[in-house]
């Protein structure tokens, strides 16, 4: 008996020694006032011209007093430019070479954020100095202060490898280390040591990891934060860390899967364990899901979906069902997980009218958002006229760094939905194969699109009371809203997009993308498509570019406002939300001036005729759009939209398919003038001038053209003074005619 109680009491006792770190979760995104690159923080290694390496910072003091670390009270640091801090502020060469943890031979008492063979050197980019460095600054107040130390533009040989990461000190005892972005390759070491180097934790990449966050560019949202906490690292430690039950099921499909995703931040893999869940405080439903393999120490996130489902009924309709998931038995006997607690809102399964919303990101220097441009154009022709629904999809383009960026269009551009561009998000929705919202994937795009477009709305969008003053140029409207089913509860937003087509600007330079467009594709600049694809013979910068669907204003705001609609709106409920728009004087282009040298030149692509360039009334459309508002990016979804141009009727038609709808622009007509017109389908075309007593005086165009939106310009100087008829017609019968006055 002696025997067995020693023995036991040996043991509690190296189990008191060996506790250690260990990380007890992983997420992604850090917020404010956590800042990856904050300036205004005490510099403790300022990088040099060539590069700081092997430095060890002096003593610096640690700001809460009682703090532990491997449960020994802190008062001092040193940091590295290697990338570790140690409290053995007795240490005086910095150890550059890392390797897994523990180990005697690294530096003891430490936590090692990134170690590598690091170096901090300024980057000189044009007329940019990016500095490099560490610096410290504390956030929030006390006792819940957040002290972190910050590596900034950290470095292995040279600036194609860099990364920024920090540690964060939590006053309450704690501690996570941050890993930002980067981009190259490192070989490092994230992790702890203890006063000896006979206790340590390290990630499992170690000594091999690589940089976090997101690659190339900083993005809040796509930070790694690992958080660390002291004790005994059970076996297994299974953590709940997403629903993803879909969050609002209707009657019509009443039969929903309850899913969650898991993690396990224990020392050993799982093998199985039973999923439990509840609805209301109900019956608890139990499966044994084996094998259910979640590895150790967070290495991955795995998806467990319940074998039995649940099916809602009549009376559940505009409810809440509150779930409850957890698991049990997990490798039979290592215990239980966390329980988390979510709903799922049921709807009767009533759709109005769907349209789908594309916003893409672009701009002028882009050269390879060019291609975007013809992706969109062939989905919005694809979906311009589906079941009888006009603009079953609806396109704009929010413009970047050109001459038709703006703060509101900037605010969503730089919101983190973006991977590059260019970049569409579709009706701002988070699909499960995709890492954000947007995807600079053009591939998917028609696709997704498609998807969405099958998708029920329990909203019908119409704008309404749309009037223009030519002669103050005020545009007003009023954006209606009803609800034809109960629509998941939350902080629903109206807002309106004022959007302009066939925006063109001055040439400026030959290779300034102010107004010009870049073109990666040209067989005169990257030719990145290749001799198949249609802008290969194009020009590498095209000058006079008809930019489309430009987004140029966003009303009232990028987000719009709270308390438009109801959290929870009821079954038949309407809401209306007014609009006005002071529309900017009309600029000309003049081709002798504006385009010296490529003057007259009128392509799907390019107008480099006299005329009018911006801010053109016939060429205004307004899109209003029903969003959700959330502080998480990813739940910004867009409920419905819809359309309509400023000198067209107040609401969409539904047109049959052998319908036209057609413009004239100038009217009175002077010198080149354009005609707009929609087709609903390919179709031969007829374009004809006849006078007031009936008689043909000129024929304009008469040709194939493909569904979608289509301008053709002649010039008026080649007819007398007087009013005139345009006809338009097609061999199947569609037929359209604007009354024209010429004043030469």
């Amino acid at each position: 008996m002696k025997k067995i109680l020693l023995a036991t009491a040996l043991l509690i006792g190296v189990n008191g020694i060996a506790q250690n770190y260990f990380v007890i979760d992983k997420s992604a995104g850090t917020t404010a006032p956590y800042n990856m690159n904050d300036t205004s923080g005490t510099a403790i290694l300022t990088g040099v011209t060539g590069g700081m390496t092997n430095t060890l910072s002096s003593a610096q003091s640690f700001p809460f007093s009682g703090w532990k670390f491997y449960d020994t009270v802190v008062t001092q640091f040193k940091v590295s430019s290697s990338g570790y801090l140690t409290f053995d502020v007795s240490q005086t060469a910095d150890v550059t070479i890392n390797t897994t943890l523990p180990s005697t031979s690294a530096p003891k008492s430490a936590i090692f954020a990134f170690w590598d063979n690091l170096m901090l050197s300024p980057v000189t980019q044009g007329a940019n100095t990016f500095p490099s460095d560490v610096k410290s600054f504390i956030y929030g107040t006390a006792p819940n202060r957040v002290f972190v130390v910050q590596w900034r533009l950290a470095q292995v040989s040279s600036v194609s490898n860099v990364t920024y990461f920090a540690i964060r000190f939590y006053e309450q005892g704690h501690f996570d280390i941050v890993e930002n972005y980067g981009f190259g390759t490192f070989s490092a070491t994230v992790g702890t040591n203890n006063a000896n180097g006979t206790v340590g934790y390290n990630l499992q990449a170690s000594p091999n990891m690589n940089f976090g966050g997101k690659n190339g560019s900083y993005n809040a949202a796509l930070s790694d934060v690992y958080r660390f906490t002291f004790g005994n690292q059970p076996d297994v430690l299974l953590q709940i860390k997403q629903n993803t039950t879909t969050p609002l099921v209707s009657l019509t499909s009443p039969v929903t899967t309850i899913k969650v995703k898991v993690a396990n931040y224990g020392k050993i893999s799982t093998s199985l364990a039973k999923f439990n869940y509840s609805v209301d405080n109900g019956p608890t439903k139990s499966q044994m899901l084996s094998p259910f393999v979640v590895n150790s120490e967070g290495q991955d996130i795995v998806e467990a979906i319940h074998p039995m489902t649940y099916t809602a009924v009549t009376a559940d309709a505009g409810t809440f069902k509150n779930v409850k998931a957890w698991f049990s038995d997990i490798n039979i006997n290592k215990g239980n997980s966390d329980t988390l607690s979510f709903q799922i809102f049921v709807n009767k399964g009533i759709s109005g009218t769907k349209r789908v919303l594309i916003e893409e990101a672009s701009g002028g220097w882009c050269g390879f958002c060019t291609d975007g441009h013809i992706k969109m154009r062939d989905i919005l022709a694809d979906n311009y006229n589906v079941g009888g629904t006009i603009y079953k999809a609806i396109g704009v383009v929010h413009h970047n760094s050109d001459g038709m960026a703006h703060t509101e269009s900037n605010t969503i551009n730089s919101a983190g939905f973006l991977t590059g561009y260019p970049s569409a998000f579709i009706d701002r929705t988070k699909f499960a194969e995709i890492a954000t919202v947007a995807t600079s994937n053009r591939g998917v795009w028609a696709q997704k699109v498609t998807d969405q477009a099958a998708t029920s709305t329990p909203c019908n969008v119409t704008i309404i009371n749309k009037t223009f003053n030519a002669a103050t140029r005020q545009i007003s409207f009023d954006v209606k809203v009803d609800f034809v089913d109960y629509a998941l509860p939350g902080d629903m937003r109206i807002t309106a997009f004022i959007v302009e087509d066939k925006v063109r600007g001055p040439l400026i330079s030959t290779t300034n993308t102010q107004w010009n467009q870049h073109n990666y594709y040209s067989m005169n600049d990257a030719g990145a498509g290749g001799a198949s694809h249609e802008l290969y013979t194009q020009p590498a910068y095209f000058y006079g570019y008809m930019h489309r669907h430009v987004v140029r204003a966003i009303l009232p705001s990028a987000w719009g406002v709270a308390g438009d609609i109801a959290t929870n709106p009821t079954l038949g409920g309407s809401y209306t939300k007014s609009f006005t728009y002071s529309l900017p004087a009309m600029v000309s282009m003049n081709s002798a001036t504006d385009y010296p040298g490529f003057q007259n030149i009128y392509t799907e692509f390019q107008n480099t005729f006299t005329g009018p360039a911006q801010n053109k009334p016939t060429d205004v459309s307004i899109v209003a759009l029903v969003s959700y508002y959330d502080t998480d990016i990813k739940k910004r979804m867009v409920i419905n939209a819809n359309k309509a141009p400023l000198m067209w009727a107040s609401s969409v038609k539904e047109n049959t398919n052998n319908s036209i709808s057609s413009n004239v622009y100038p009217n009175p007509a002077n010198g080149i003038t354009r005609i707009d017109f929609n087709m609903m389908q390919t179709d031969n075309v007829s374009i004809e001038v006849y006078n007031l007593v009936g008689q043909k005086v000129m024929d304009i165009k008469n040709g194939g053209f493909a569904t979608g939106e289509h301008s053709v310009y002649f010039n008026a100087n080649d007819l007398s003074n007087g009013v005139y008829i345009i006809n338009i017609n097609t061999a199947n019968g569609g037929k359209s005619s604007n009354k024209i006055v010429v004043a030469n």
